[in-house]
């Protein structure tokens, strides 16, 4: 049989409030251990110290000062040449633009567009169209850069075109008219009344009138600006001279600014590198040296010699002084180090005697109070019943009677539940819970822990059951832990007439039991941590308990290789879900491995 004794003991020293304090060190254990000691700065923890000097901080400090100016100085250079090009290619483009619409014969460009007919290559044999092209072409030979191209934009049930449609009515479409880049590749040209989407409405083509590109773009032909202008309006349709014209050089140029501007900042950058680092090195000469004695002093290294160029300058300045104020300094410290070593070794042994008695006395009294309050209760309210059948039995009626029964086997029930919740996390604790299934009916099982636990409640459990038996194989003692902590806490942390639900649910591989109470519900900060051995939520202060409830749920759950969840809404109620196997196999003892590293949080 299980020694009760041996569990009880085994609690107490794991206890969360038996973990000691801070640990004391022996202060003259040895001279490594204090220096090892010495060697951890008060830094935050997690995060890691990297030391960066002074020498390095300068070369990053300049050097990103030298990369900054030089990339203002290049952004001006390039921004400033790209507008000036771009200024002079959009004048080209606009002088050349309105100088070829005044040469276009708007009446013949549309009659063209209106009775012209398409030759089989695409194009068309008109001699209004070969005029405009010849047009186009003289204006090309006096500005090579240049291809003008004419169009018509209106609505899509309005235009004339061959071939369907690129757009469904009411858009706008655009249809050309003659291309000159047919003189040049004619596979590449637009063809003669060819449809395209229009991307502009008419009355914003009108308030422009002049419609230019803002941005050099790229396609299969070139880059390019473009510009467009109106020839004429006839209401419904805009008769448009379009125009672009070749930015290939700006785009050159742009490169060619880039290249020599990158060899030189390499090669500025160098020089000034290499400048800095011997100005640097010069300067920092003098502080390494009193950087490296100060660190062989903060490793407890007092022992140092005198800093070599505190008695040797001819012309004495700042780091002169530093260096006499700091050998001094360390003669001080020396001194008073070998007196405050003599004196912590007394100290030492007196505070390690009185924390060791202390956390002994504490331990004894906390575990005494937890568990004399825990059965105080349920122990006065079996006095009191007794006392009371003692001396009134035979004066009171049956049904008085029977009600300080009920109360004391409620009492006696309680107290049990304590001892066994103790006995099984004690076992797992150990490494000796096993698990050992036998056949039952879980719904008659069920219905026989809520007629107990309904026994002196005062709230009523409902239970939801299949009508027919529902046999399993599970273990009957870790079953009743685990319905009897859910249950008793969903009686003890809700109001009373409120209604308490068990329901009962399986397939061929699962059973589900679900606890589901309208009580105080689980804070949501407590919510991580509900299942840790000893923790308790923070709205149960006024309620008695021992924290050891739910940890027991788990640990039953687990042997089983079952799942527990939970919802919760603080004021509301929570649902308890317990998931197991219908069909469990016997396993070994199994130990509590989370329980240490709970224990140690706590």
């Amino acid at each position: 049989m299980w020694d009760k004794t041996i569990v009880i003991s085994n609690l107490l020293c794991r206890l969360p409030w038996c973990s000691s304090e801070v640990p004391l060190q022996h202060p003259t254990a040895s001279p490594q251990a204090d220096r090892a000691t010495k060697q951890k700065p008060s830094v935050p923890q997690g995060l890691p110290r990297r030391s960066l000097s002074l020498r390095v901080k300068l070369l990053v400090v300049f050097s990103i000062l030298f990369s900054l100016v030089f990339a203002g100085a290049f952004y001006w250079f390039y921004t400033f040449t790209t507008e000036k090009t771009l200024y002079k290619l959009r004048s080209d483009m606009r002088n050349t633009l309105k100088g070829a619409a005044q040469g276009v014969d708007v009446e013949e460009l549309w009659a063209l567009y209106q009775t012209g007919d398409r030759n089989p290559a695409g194009f068309s044999d008109d001699d209004r169209y070969q005029r405009q092209l010849r047009w186009f072409q003289t204006v090309h030979q006096i500005e090579p850069r240049v291809w003008l191209y004419s169009y018509v934009v209106g609505p899509v049930d309005r235009n004339r075109r061959f071939g369907p449609a690129s757009v469904t009515p009411p858009n706008l479409e655009t249809v050309y008219l003659v291309d000159l880049w047919l003189i040049r590749d004619p596979n590449k040209a637009a063809d003669f009344l060819e449809s395209a989407p229009a991307n502009l409405d008419l009355d914003f083509i009108r308030e422009q009138s002049l419609i230019e590109v803002s941005k050099i773009y790229s396609d299969k032909w070139g880059s390019w600006l473009s510009s467009s202008i109106i020839l004429d309006d006839n209401g419904e349709q805009l008769l448009m001279l379009g125009l672009d014209i070749e930015a290939d050089y700006v785009l050159q140029i742009q490169n060619m600014i880039r290249q020599r501007v990158g060899i030189a900042f390499i090669f500025t950058y160098g020089i000034f590198f290499t400048l800095i680092y011997l100005l640097s090195g010069i300067l920092t000469r003098r502080l390494r040296h009193l950087t490296n004695a100060a660190e062989e002093i903060r490793l407890g290294n007092y022992q140092v010699a005198p800093l070599a160029f505190a008695d040797r300058d001819y012309f004495p300045d700042e780091m002169h002084t530093l260096a006499q104020a700091f050998d001094s300094m360390v003669a001080g410290i020396r001194t008073r180090e070998s007196l405050i070593r003599q004196g912590k070794q007394t100290e030492y042994e007196m505070r390690l005697a009185l924390q060791k008695e202390r956390e002994l006395n504490e331990l004894k009294s906390r575990f005494v109070s937890m568990v004399s309050h825990e059965l105080r209760t349920p122990m006065t309210v079996i006095r009191t019943s007794l006392e009371l059948l003692q001396r009134y039995g035979h004066l009171a009626p049956a049904a008085k009677r029977e009600e300080y029964f009920t109360l004391a086997q409620s009492a006696v029930m309680a107290m049990n539940q304590l001892i066994e919740d103790v006995l099984t996390i004690g076992k797992a604790e150990a490494g000796k819970l096993e698990l050992n299934p036998v056949d039952l009916d879980l719904v008659k099982f069920c219905r026989g822990i809520v007629q107990e636990l309904q026994i002196g409640a005062q709230q009523t459990i409902q239970f939801q059951a299949p009508s027919s038996p529902l046999m399993v194989s599970l273990d009957p003692q870790l079953l009743r832990s685990i319905l009897t902590n859910l249950l008793s806490n969903a009686l003890k942390y809700s109001p009373q007439a409120t209604p308490i639900t068990l329901r009962i649910s399986g397939n061929d591989t699962h059973v589900n039991l679900e606890i589901e109470d309208q009580g105080i519900g689980i804070p949501a900060a407590d919510q991580t941590r509900i299942f840790q051995l000893f923790h308790r939520a923070s709205n149960t202060t006024n309620i008695r308990g021992t924290g050891l409830g739910l940890a027991v749920v788990k640990q039953c759950v687990a042997q089983h290789n079952g799942q527990v969840t939970f919802r919760s809404q603080e004021g509301k109620g929570t649902t308890f879900t317990v998931q197991l196997p219908r069909y469990a196999q016997a396993t070994a003892a199994v130990g509590l491995p989370e329980t240490a590293a709970n224990l140690e949080e706590l």
